[in-house]
Formats: C-alpha cells, sequence, structure tokens
C-alpha cells in the first residue's frame, strides 16, 4: 500500500461521518470524500485484500469516537440549558483574549457554574455544572467599573457573573447555524459579563507571549498601515479579522477571492519556507533547520488562533520538515491524511464545517486531482499548468461552495490566476509593516507600500470583473443525489483521462522499444517485427488519435458541463416557505422555476436582510423574484425587501406591488424610489387584480380603491393564493374590524372565502384578529403564525389560539419551529418545519 494514511484517515471519516449523519446532512461531502480516498486506495483486487479488514477496522473507529464525542456533547448541552438564563458565577481559566471597538472577549475554560439566588452581600448557591468552554463578553466603553484586554493573561483564573446564553441555531434554510459552528470549535455557551473580577492562577508563558507579539504586531499594522490595508494584513498575517472592512471581505467573497484573507497553507509555506531556507543559507544543515522550521511554524500558528485550516497548514508543513530531517520523501496527501486524523480526532464536528470541507478539499485536489490532469495535458505547456491547478480545486470543491455559500463566482478561477502569486508580496508587506512598524510609523509605511498597490489591483480586478455579464450564478444548494452523481461523473471522468494517459504511456514505451530495434536490426526485418509500422507512426496515430488542442476542448467542455449537474431543479407543484424572520412576516412562493414574495420584514431581526432573507433565497436558488407583494409600511413587513433592493445585487426583484390605500405612505415612497433605482416595476395593487405565475393565481381581494382604512395596518393587501385544489389566504396585519369589512365586501362571492384551507394568520396572532365571524366563513385546516418567541406583544394571543383550536385548525408557529415549509401537487397537502 502506497498511501496506508489515505486509507486509514478515509475509514476514520467515513466511521465518523455514519454517527455523526443523525446531527446535519452537510456531512454528506465529507463522506463521499473519504469512500473516495478508500476506493481509490482499495482499487486493486489483491492490495485491496490486504488492506480492506484495515479500512474496515477504521471505520469501526470513526463510529466509535464520533459515538462518545456525540454523548458528551449532549451531556454538555443538558448542562447548558439547564443554566441558560439563569444570573450565575463563573469560575474558569483564561484561555484566550481579544479586543475590537470597546468590547472585550475573553475564552474560558475549566468552568465551574454556579447559580446564584438571592442578592448582595448575602447570595447564596444552588448545585453547580461543569462547563469545559465559555465565551465571555462585555463592554469597556462608559464602564468604568469593567476592566480591559490588558488586565487579563492566559492562564490565570477568572470569576464572572451574568446569564448564560445558548448559541443561536439555524431557524432557516441558508442561515448560519452559530451553535454547530462553536460546537466545532469546542465552546458551549456564552455569557455577557455584569461583574468580572481575577482571582489568581498562574500565567501560561508560552501562550501568553504568543499573544503579546501578536498584540504588539497588530498595533503596529493599526499604526503604519493605510486603513483600507490594515484590516488585511491583520487577516493574513495575524489571523485577526476584526479590523477586516465589511465591503472588502464582500468584494473578496463574491468574487472566489476570500481564501486570500485566511491564514491558511499558502501563507504558512510563504512564510515557513522563507524562514527554513534563511536557516539553510545561515549554515544549518537539513535536520536543524526542519526542527527549527517547525518550532516556528507551531508557534506561528498558535499565535495566530489555531484554526482548523491554520492547523490542517501547520501539520503538513511540519511534517514535510520532518521528512526533511529523517531524509525521507515527503508525501503530499499523506500529511494530508494526518492532519485530518488528528484534527477529527480531536473534534469530529468539524466535519460539518464548510471552511474545513474547503481547506482540506482544496489541497486533495491539489494532491490528488491535479496531477491527473497535468498528465492529460501535459506537463510541458505552462499556461494550460497553471489553468489545471485552478480547475482541479475547483472542481472538487465545487459542491462544498455551492452547498455553504449557494452561488458561484463565474470569472474566480482566471481571477486566482492573477492574484494568488501576488499574495506573497502582500505577506510579505504585512510582515515588514508588522516588524518596522514598531521602530517608526515611517518605516513601517514603507514596508506597507508594495502591498498596498497589490491590493488595490485588486480591488480593481474585482470590480472590473462584477462588471462582466454573469458575474455571479445563484446556484442554491444542491440536492444530495446531485453531489453524488456530480462526484460520480467526476470520478469516471479521472478513470478515462487515467486511461488516455496510459495508452499514451504505452505508445512512448512501444516506440522507445522500435527504436532500440531499429539499431541492431535492418529495415525490412523492422517492419515484419512492427507489421510495416514504423516507431514514429505509432507514437504519431497516438498523438493524432489525441492531440492537445482536443484533449484541451474536452476538458474545458467538462470543467463547463460537469457543473451543470449542481444546477437547481425546478420546483415539482407549488412550495411556500414561511420563514421564521422573528418579529415580522416573510413569505417566499415557488413553483417551477418562478419565485414570489409576500412581505419580508421584522422588528426583532436588525439585520433580517442580510442574515436570514438573503442566505435564504440564495439557498433555494432564488435570483429573480417575478413578483414582490408589501402587505403595508410597517418596519416588520418591508425590512428585508429594502435591504434587498439596497445592497443586495445578486438578487433581481422585478415586479413590486405596493397597498393602493399606501401611496402616501412615506416607508412605501422610500422603497417604491429604491425599486425604480434598481429597475423594478412598481405598481399600487388594489382589489380584483389578479397575476399568474407557473401555475400560481394571485388574486388581491383588499382594499379597494374606495376603501377607507383607518390606519396602516388596515391598508394591509390581502392576497387568494391558489393552485389547483389549494387556496390560501394572507391578511398581512389585518383586524377584525377590516376583516368584517371584506366579509362584506365578498358577501356576494361566499365561495371565494369558504374554500380557504391554509390561513397565513393577520397580525401574528393579535386578539384583535381572526375573529369568530371571519373565522366561520372561512374553510380552514391549517393556519401559520409568525412571531418571535418572548415578543413583547405577548402574540400570539390566548384568545386567537383558542378560536383557532375550537375550529380543530392545526397550528403552525414560526417561534416554536423555524421555517415552515407547505408543499402541494394541487390535490394533497404536506407540511414541514426546518426545527423538527
Amino acid at each position: 500500500m502506497k498511501r496506508p494514511l489515505c486509507l486509514i484517515a478515509g475509514g476514520f471519516v467515513l466511521g465518523e461521518t455514519v454517527v455523526l449523519l443523525s446531527l446535519t446532512s452537510g456531512l454528506l461531502i465529507p463522506a463521499l470524500l473519504a469512500a473516495g480516498t478508500g476506493a481509490v486506495c482499495l482499487k486493486r483486487r489483491s492490495k485491496g485484500a490486504v488492506w480492506l479488514p484495515v479500512f474496515l477496522l477504521f471505520v469501526l473507529l470513526g463510529m466509535g469516537r464520533a459515538g462518545v464525542t456525540k454523548l458528551k456533547w449532549e451531556a454538555r448541552e443538558r448542562a447548558c440549558m439547564e443554566m441558560a438564563g439563569v444570573y450565575s458565577e463563573l469560575h474558569g481559566r483564561v484561555s484566550a483574549v481579544e479586543e475590537s471597538e470597546g468590547k472585550v472577549q475573553i475564552t474560558l475554560e475549566e468552568n465551574i457554574v454556579r447559580p446564584l439566588v438571592g442578592g448582595g452581600e448575602g447570595r447564596s448557591f444552588s448545585m453547580s455544572q461543569q462547563i469545559p468552554c465559555v465565551l465571555v463578553s462585555w463592554k469597556t466603553d462608559g464602564a468604568e467599573d469593567m476592566p480591559d484586554a490588558r488586565d487579563f493573561k492566559i492562564g490565570i483564573d477568572v470569576t464572572v457573573r451574568g446569564k448564560l446564553e445558548l448559541f443561536a441555531r439555524a431557524r432557516n434554510p441558508g442561515e448560519f447555524d452559530s451553535r454547530s459552528y462553536y460546537r466545532g470549535q469546542g465552546v458551549d455557551c456564552r455569557m455577557y459579563g455584569e461583574e468580572v473580577e481575577i482571582s489568581g492562577g498562574d500565567v501560561s508563558p508560552l501562550p501568553e507571549l504568543l499573544r503579546q507579539i501578536r498584540e504588539k504586531a497588530k498595533q503596529n499594522i493599526m499604526r503604519s498601515a493605510a486603513a483600507e490595508d490594515a484590516g488585511i494584513f491583520s487577516a493574513a498575517v495575524l489571523g485577526d479579522k476584526k479590523a477586516l472592512d465589511s465591503e472588502i471581505k464582500d468584494l473578496y467573497q463574491k468574487n472566489g477571492i476570500a481564501h486570500l484573507l485566511a491564514i491558511s497553507g499558502l501563507h504558512l509555506s510563504i512564510i515557513g519556507m522563507g524562514g527554513y531556507k534563511l536557516l539553510r543559507k545561515a549554515g544549518l544543515g537539513y535536520k536543524g533547520a526542519g526542527l527549527a522550521g517547525a518550532a516556528f511554524i507551531f508557534c506561528y500558528g498558535a499565535m495566530t488562533g489555531a484554526s482548523p485550516s491554520v492547523v490542517r497548514a501547520v501539520v503538513m508543513m511540519s511534517t514535510g520538515f520532518l521528512a526533511s530531517y529523517l531524509g525521507r520523501t515527503y508525501d503530499l496527501l499523506s500529511a494530508l491524511s494526518l492532519a485530518l486524523l488528528m484534527l477529527v480526532w480531536e473534534t469530529p464536528e468539524l466535519l460539518t464545517q464548510g471552511g474545513v470541507q474547503l481547506s482540506f478539499g482544496a489541497v486533495f485536489a491539489v494532491g490528488g486531482v491535479l496531477p491527473v490532469i497535468q498528465d492529460y495535458l501535459g506537463k510541458e505547456r505552462k499556461i494550460l499548468g497553471a489553468l489545471a491547478v485552478s480547475a482541479a480545486i475547483q472542481l472538487v470543491t465545487l459542491p462544498v461552495i455551492l452547498w455553504d455559500f449557494f452561488q458561484f463566482p463565474v470569472y474566480g478561477i482566471f481571477l486566482n490566476l492573477l492574484v494568488i502569486p501576488l499574495m506573497g508580496g502582500v505577506i510579505c508587506s504585512g510582515i515588514g509593516t508588522a516588524l518596522l512598524g514598531g521602530i517608526s510609523c515611517k518605516a513601517g509605511a514603507l514596508a506597507a507600500g508594495t502591498g498596498h498597490y497589490i491590493l488595490r489591483f485588486y480591488e480593481w480586478l474585482c470590480h472590473g470583473t462584477e462588471r462582466l455579464p454573469y458575474h455571479t450564478l445563484v446556484m442554491g444548494r444542491p440536492a444530495a443525489a446531485a453531489v453524488i452523481l456530480y462526484y460520480m461523473v467526476l470520478l469516471v471522468v479521472l478513470i478515462g483521462m487515467k486511461r488516455v494517459i496510459g495508452k499514451r504511456d504505452e505508445a512512448e514505451k512501444e516506440r522507445e522499444e522500435v527504436s532500440e530495434r531499429k539499431e541492431v536490426k535492418e529495415r525490412k526485418e523492422r517492419e515484419e517485427v512492427n507489421g510495416g509500422i514504423e516507431g514514429d507512426e505509432i507514437i504519431g496515430m497516438a498523438e493524432k488519435s489525441h492531440p492537445i488542442w482536443l484533449r484541451t476542448a474536452l476538458f474545458f467542455c467538462i470543467c463547463v458541463f460537469l457543473p451543470c449537474i449542481l444546477m437547481p431543479r425546478p420546483v415539482d407543484g407549488m412550495e411556500i416557505l414561511f420563514l421564521d424572520v422573528g418579529q415580522g412576516d416573510g413569505i417566499l412562493l415557488r413553483s417551477g422555476r418562478g419565485a414570489m414574495l409576500i412581505d419580508g420584514g421584522s422588528t426583532s431581526e436588525k439585520k433580517l436582510g442580510e442574515y436570514r432573507l438573503e442566505p435564504c433565497l440564495k439557498s433555494c436558488g432564488v435570483s429573480v423574484i417575478e413578483y414582490a407583494f408589501v402587505s403595508h409600511g410597517d418596519l416588520d413587513h418591508i425590512s428585508g425587501v429594502r435591504y434587498l433592493l439596497e445592497s443586495c445585487e445578486e438578487i433581481e426583484i422585478r415586479n413590486l406591488f405596493l397597498p393602493c390605500q399606501g401611496r402616501e405612505d412615506d416607508a412605501l415612497l422610500s422603497l417604491a424610489e429604491l425599486a425604480r433605482a434598481r429597475g423594478t416595476k412598481v405598481s399600487l395593487i388594489e382589489a380584483g387584480e389578479s397575476f399568474y405565475m407557473e401555475g400560481i393565481g394571485v388574486t388581491c381581494l383588499y382594499p379597494g380603491i374606495s376603501d377607507l382604512p383607518a390606519d396602516k395596518n388596515e391598508e394591509s393587501e390581502v392576497l387568494k393564493v391558489d393552485y389547483g385544489n389549494c387556496h390560501i389566504l394572507f391578511t398581512g396585519d389585518m383586524s377584525g374590524e377590516g376583516e368584517l369589512r371584506l366579509l362584506s365586501a365578498l358577501s356576494e362571492k361566499p365561495g371565494v372565502l369558504s374554500e380557504i384551507q391554509i390561513l397565513k394568520t393577520a397580525h401574528h396572532g393579535s386578539r384583535f384578529s381572526s375573529g369568530e365571524a371571519f373565522l366561520d366563513a372561512l374553510g380552514v385546516k391549517w393556519a401559520v403564525i409568525s412571531y418571535a418567541e418572548g415578543n413583547s406583544y405577548g402574540h400570539p394571543h390566548k384568545e386567537v389560539l383558542e378560536r383557532l383550536g375550537d375550529r380543530s385548525v392545526k397550528i403552525y408557529g414560526t417561534a416554536e419551529r423555524g421555517a415552515i415549509t407547505m408543499k402541494t401537487d394541487g390535490k394533497r397537502v404536506r407540511w414541514k418545519a426546518f426545527l423538527d
């Protein structure tokens, strides 16, 4: 077995994935990679028979390890849930300290938490809990009695009083899951410190020294570099992204070069190999330089925060230095497997994180896929070789990118060819700024000069690329079956390339054999042995069957058409997604390839558009909203729609419909101006108007142009949606008075309301809506109530729940169950809650 570590790591990861699949389907991708690794290692039957028991053994070992950690985390979560929301005293040891924009954040380990009962000097304690890791933060601005970051050192003991909080779970498709992320980091929960005091303990010398070096380097960068450069230097050199400008971060991410902002193998190779070569030139031998280089890289990785990508790069580079020390050959895939084993043994939950999948997937592409592509295209052609590197990484990581980010930067593959070679200048410039900035600001600014111009070039490239057509494709999160098919087709393609390479090598070998015989035999005898075919003709025929232009064209077609497997599929029937927007409304309707939006706002979620609405739409593959209906101008119905028009360039709203009675509402007038600036057609809608899209019919029932609503809530559009025999009513924030007026207006058309089976309950379940007469006029079987848990309005009110319960209506609430999905083929209705 050439690479036993690959086999071991593949089996172990596959085993862990089998157990952790019960937590998240995001582990589909590492499972496929692990299975692929095992298949590659066992491809030869003779060797596979020997190594198959080893592979299966590590599958079982991985399952056991994941099972143990899963049980531990369940116990930790129970402890956190028991203490959450209770004013408590926490005593723990400091393992990390950070400060940014008037806020201090420390990580405490080995914590004992005691709930406080009573107050003042006579505090008493109930039973304590052990919680391994807690994130504690507090503000120092305007708080004279709160300590700042300079008072804390790694290793000391700290006592904090406050309330523990659980990290937020994802409540909508596409939403970032903070609880899963911090679980992968080993952090249980958080606490906002109301009282903080140092209670002793010994300082950990090396970690504290590294932290102080990092803080000093950061201060030098901030003082010497331009504001737009300092954040990037800190991120790329020190792993500190807190000072990174959000616009720059978004710009890099949209163009597929955000990896430049994270400490990775590229950064460590520049820094580590640079130091190694200096040591070699200074006279140290391979062994001495290797050991010193490994120690330096280890310390540098710890200083920058030891993220999973940093740990991977440190382990792989240290393995290279060890190989140099021992005089052995370095194998990239074996080193990658060792890093993977070390990480997932300690924290199996890391397999769920997209950043980890991308980091390992990219290196696997370079070590496992790239050699095949380069051999197929020909290594002697440098331009094709450079394209092959970027193409290999994109082909392997594309499903991961779409699974986590839902969109694909079309020109990223070419942009990386230009930016990656220059990144060494940025890193060296950042290091120079960090070092020379301690001497003088002018020296630091001089060192930052090269990096400054490279970063401006990056921005110019990104902005220029954004002006190109089809810059970004919103493809959504692919189906699991599509991901499986994609990797199967990619595997078949690589096998086909290997066969072409094999035939070409055989032809070359045969040509060499014929050339040898040519030297010792006469021409006539040569022709008899080879059937009249000359050696030069043999290789010529091989090249003619697969010329370079044909191989290049075929590979280009593969790069273009393989991603089509992951393209979003049309929605079969009609799907309605009632988003959990907190205290507000947001409903997405889809059928075929069309999408509609009814409202989209919240008063409890200040960044609803950025963190919930936009990710949800993109995860569903929605880049065009054909119709967007805004029921009325309250913030809890328009804030997310405003964000889409103002800040989200990847999602287009073609038609915006506002209530006819809200034409003088300042909020709606402002929204209309934003829409027109984006090229959206804005219209006022009144009772009687109808719209159709992909089999969905939408009819406005209220208000009419002659209606005179008493307040803004009474302006609410009332929309009836029909799909086959399925009928839904959306009522905005309509009150009981409005319901009675609607009943009166439709008194001559009783069948319009009586066929309603699904009700989007008005005004988030307010007692003044969903009255007796109104519910009796409907044929409601299901009701959806959109509201925030613990809201100050008391929604949904008990009276509404009782009225719905008396009529045997099945109720779905977003606060308890997250986003609610309803699917129908026009005959049958199916429901699914995101948190179930």
